[in-house]
């Protein structure tokens, strides 16, 4: 006996949702202020990061943009960029993957009050 034509259609919009699910993960190690990111995506991916809120796109080979406070950045492999109050350093990246190194700015708020006296 063969499934009927709706029983298909509900099972394949299963696999496409479970695989739209798959193919899109965040993981993060932190310690101290500072945490090892690694993003697997085709699209965006949000996520909260020491308390900010920030989303990655555009993975592809050599780049990420890393979007905080609606501005983007543009941060190639190797680079180190100051994304809000947080240092991103971009340590691998090809299409659909990357890893990042976040860290809290240790230039900004109070302790940069404390180091201008």
């Amino acid at each position: 006996m063969r499934p009927s034509r709706t029983a298909r259609h509900v099972g394949v919009l299963l696999v496409l949702l479970l695989c739209l699910t798959a193919c899109s993960a965040t993981s993060a190690k932190c310690r101290n202020n500072s945490c090892t990111v690694a993003v697997k995506t085709t699209e965006t991916a949000s996520v909260e990061i020491l308390d900010h809120q920030m989303e990655f796109r555009d993975l592809v080979a050599g780049s990420v943009t890393v979007v905080y406070a609606g501005q983007p950045y543009y941060i190639p492999v190797g680079q180190t960029a100051g994304v809000g109050p947080l240092t991103v350093t971009v340590t691998s990246a090809e299409p659909g993957r990357a890893q990042l190194v976040i860290a809290a700015d240790q230039h900004s708020g109070a302790d940069a009050a404390r180091g201008h006296r």
